[in-house]
């Protein structure tokens, strides 16, 4: 039965994820103070949640959600993004999804259609080529390479892998290769609309493949309405090896590090030798060869004090080659932090690195965890926030977005972001070692006994 309007309680309510204090009965704290001023903003009947939960319900949920923008709300010092849940009974009012950012966007891992299906090394190596062009545009953010990946063979629509990945276009494409011709066609998508903003095939042959990511790039900028600044323009345009067969060996060298096995990385510093050893000039070759041994060294699958210094050798001829190339500018960092403690130098090279390349997740959350090591917590948390919106579906992530909250003296708050990821990902042993340390500063002893089990 439907009770007329004017008896109907009607309930506001706001929900937002933070630290709460109990004491006789009664609760405290910040987020008893957001969750409270969002609430006003809630229509009658209706629910309001901060970016927080957001992020953790987005995805999982059929209500959809829409972005009221940024609120300042009384004695809270930053504004603070808002969102409204839709719910049934509004009658179609604001029916309308969450609007996706259409400068997100998630490179889709292009489709081999060769016949032969040993050129795949060609095709991943091309995805990622993409991805790492296209991260060199400020105004745009760029999935990263990791989360995009689990799409390879995916059965999902556009709309579904939009809202995993909340971006609002998508491009996606296909790589045929028959001895040295290559056909690569590429179209961008709105994702809420799944009109298509802009297609178009490359025909070339395999030695003339250089200038086509920069060709893409300079489309997509176009269709999303970017102005590129010159110093952009000059980045896309440069080119990093002029000999066919040292990009191939660059290429299957990528191919295997991405694998993250010992034997795989064994093959893959071979392969960035061969590309050094044509081109003595490839600064991607050494950086790709100082990425390995720092994960080599990180493994422990080579000694720490062979390894890293080979890494920091490899990173700076790298970076004397092409001082505008982010990757081994991070990689030092990475050197300077891990292995030789000067935390100020390791600092400038990370900072040189997300400057170089806005949209370069590990960038991001390698500088986030230097900061948290030095327990400067809220920058910590932006960066590795940042990281998080540009790799969301990484474990390693979400991981680390607990961490910043321990280091920031929020416990309770990790526990609940970790509870969430254990849902998801139960066998993922370090969330239950995250978990057992958060329960611990929690003084939930039991709890934190029962998770180290």
């Amino acid at each position: 039965m439907t009770l007329p309007s004017e008896k109907r309680i009607h309930l506001r309510v706001g929900i937002h994820l933070g630290d709460v204090v109990e004491n006789d009965g009664d609760i405290f704290g910040d987020a008893v103070n957001v969750a409270s001023r969002i609430e006003s903003l809630a229509e009658g009947g209706g629910v309001c949640l901060t970016q927080q939960v957001h992020d953790h319900v987005h995805n999982k949920i059929d209500i959809p959600l829409v972005n009221m923008g940024k609120r300042s709300l009384k004695n809270v010092s930053e504004p603070i993004e808002v969102y409204k849940m839709v719910m049934p009974w509004d009658e179609g009012k604001a029916t309308s999804p969450t609007k996706l950012d259409k400068r997100r966007i998630a490179v889709l891992p292009l489709s081999n259609i060769s016949p032969d299906p040993r050129d795949q090394y060609l095709v991943d190596g091309m995805t990622e080529e993409l991805i790492s062009t296209l991260s060199k545009i400020g105004e745009l953010k760029v999935i990263s390479r990791t989360s995009i990946m689990r799409y390879k063979t995916t059965s999902k629509s556009i709309d579904e892998i939009a809202k995993d990945l909340s971006v609002g276009s998508i491009i996606e494409g296909t790589i045929r290769k028959v001895s040295d011709d290559l056909r690569i066609s590429v179209q961008l998508i709105d994702a809420q609309t799944d009109e298509h903003l802009w297609s178009q095939d490359y025909d070339r042959k395999l030695d003339n493949v250089f200038g086509i990511q920069k060709e893409i790039a300079l489309k997509v900028s176009e269709a999303l309405k970017i102005q590129l600044l010159s110093y952009e323009k000059d980045d896309l345009g440069r080119r990093a090896t002029g000999n066919t067969q040292a990009y191939t060996l660059y290429l299957k060298g990528r191919y295997f590090w991405n694998e993250r096995t010992e034997h795989d990385l064994e093959k893959a510093a071979k392969y960035f030798e061969e590309a050094i050893k044509l081109d003595s000039q490839y600064a991607l070759a050494y950086s790709g060869l100082a990425d390995c041994y720092v994960i080599q060294g990180a493994y422990g699958w080579m000694m720490p004090a062979d390894a890293f210094p080979k890494a920091k050798e490899c990173a700076m001829k790298a970076i004397g080659i092409d001082p505008r190339l982010a990757e081994p500018h991070a990689t030092l960092g990475d050197v300077f932090n891990s292995y030789e403690g000067r935390w100020i130098e390791s600092e400038v090279e990370y900072k040189r690195a997300i400057e170089l390349k806005p949209s370069y997740a590990t960038g991001h959350i390698w500088y986030g965890l230097l900061l948290l090591f030095l327990r400067r917590t809220k920058e910590a948390q932006e960066q590795i926030t940042l990281a998080f919106e540009l790799d969301p579906l990484s474990r390693v992530g979400r991981l680390n977005l607990a961490n910043a909250l321990i280091y920031a003296g929020k416990p309770r708050d990790a526990i609940a972001r970790l509870k969430t990821q254990l849902e998801a990902d139960p066998d993922f042993a370090y969330v239950h070692n995250t978990l057992a340390w958060a329960y611990f500063l929690d003084a939930k002893a039991g709890e934190a006994i029962s998770e180290m089990k």
